[in-house]
């Protein structure tokens, strides 16, 4: 339960991340498209610090 709650908000973190930095591109806002750049590395720092926790817990 815990590494599929970890897999979607993950996935969600990229997804909207992702559309948030196209949709800055595409108006050719840089603030915007850097916006969806910083919520993409947060949510991939948030993985990476959630599976360490994971795995020291074992």
């Amino acid at each position: 339960m815990e590494n599929a709650k970890i897999a979607i908000i993950f996935g969600m973190s990229l997804f909207l991340g992702g559309a948030i930095q196209v949709t800055g591109f595409l108006m050719h806002n840089s603030i915007l498209s850097a916006s969806g750049n910083v919520i993409m590395v947060c949510g991939s720092c948030w993985m990476f610090f959630q599976v360490i926790r994971a795995k020291t817990r074992k």
